[in-house]
């Protein structure tokens, strides 16, 4: 098999984000800490996690590049294929990988805002707020298939952030965008700052 990560122990639990409109977002994902964009960069072990994008001292295949809207920023613990929960590679060449100690209640590390959207990525990484397009639109709720029907749903994009009307990009369009709330106007690009 492709990439074989190893044994570890199993560790499930939530997100640690704590905005209400959370809460509304597939709860599998939220479960299995796909949306966590924290910066805890250890194993419950203590194993230092190593970069996403280093193929050091293991090579694989879960990179920014191929998970682009996973959040695989620096060595932090995300987990972009569907594990039980957040995990990362190891510094360890011993150790190929294992699972992270996210906190799962109570989170003593808040989810931090993001305000911008990476330009190497087209926004896939941005988790903020903005829910208009550049001209001032509206957003549509991706949840919603009124007034435009699409597949662009949490359960088909479940790492993407579709949550809320918040401007996104699950599908690698050139910049965030949303559907809109105008019936004439299908979807439209957003104004997200691109982070530096």
């Amino acid at each position: 098999l492709e990439d074989i990560k190893g044994i570890a122990s199993s560790k499930s639990g939530k997100s640690c984000y704590t905005q209400e409109w959370l809460q509304t977002w597939l709860q599998t994902a939220s479960e299995q800490q796909a949306d966590y964009r924290g910066n805890i960069s250890v194993t419950a072990s203590g194993e230092t996690c190593q970069a996403w994008s280093s193929q050091t001292p293991h090579r694989h295949t879960r990179t920014p590049g191929n998970y682009p809207s996973s959040g695989l920023d620096a060595n932090y613990c995300r987990n972009p294929d569907g594990e039980p929960s957040a995990w990362c590679y190891t510094t360890n060449s011993g150790s190929r990988w294992e699972y992270c100690d996210v906190p799962t209640s109570s989170c003593s590390e808040p989810a931090p805002e993001y305000k911008c959207g990476t330009a190497s990525v087209n926004q896939a990484d941005y988790r903020g707020t903005i829910a208009r397009t550049v001209s001032g639109k509206t957003c549509q709720a991706w949840s919603s298939q009124t007034p435009h029907s699409h597949d662009r749903t949490a359960a088909n994009y479940p790492t993407a952030g579709l949550w809320s009307n918040y401007c996104r990009n699950p599908d690698g369009e050139p910049s965030a965008w949303c559907y809109t709330t105008d019936p004439s106007t299908s979807y439209e690009a957003c104004d997200v700052p691109t982070c530096d």
